[in-house]
């Protein structure tokens, strides 16, 4: 690689980890509304089946296995997996980033040693 290639490679990763960044900003929200329904839902459930006599043992679980209840879960489950994808992704970025500054730091010092 000569060193255009090597700027041009790190100009693109940085412009894809900036565009990931703020992709990440959108999900991060969107996980914390799917998981804030969820716990409405959820206390909804339990508060509905405790008022009808339900003991708290038992309704926990049956609260749990509410077809709202857990749409709203997998929801928030799906949310937080695909933040997690992203921040994932975000941190291949910067380590293709480090490579990039790797390869222009040996290319410094072997074009001085020349």
């Amino acid at each position: 690689m000569n060193p255009a290639e090597i700027m041009q490679g790190l100009t693109s990763k940085n412009r894809m980890l900036t565009q990931k960044n703020e992709e990440y900003l959108g999900l991060a929200e969107e996980r914390a509304q799917n998981e804030r329904a969820y716990k409405v839902v959820y206390a909804q459930k339990l508060l509905d089946l405790k008022s009808h006599g339900t003991p708290i043992t038992i309704a926990k679980d049956l609260a749990s296995g509410d077809v709202n209840v857990s749409k709203a879960k997998f929801n928030y489950e799906v949310a937080m997996a695909v933040e997690k994808a992203c921040l994932e992704n975000i941190k291949d970025l910067r380590s293709q980033i480090d490579t990039y500054r790797s390869l222009l730091s040996w290319l410094k010092a072997e074009l001085q040693s020349q």
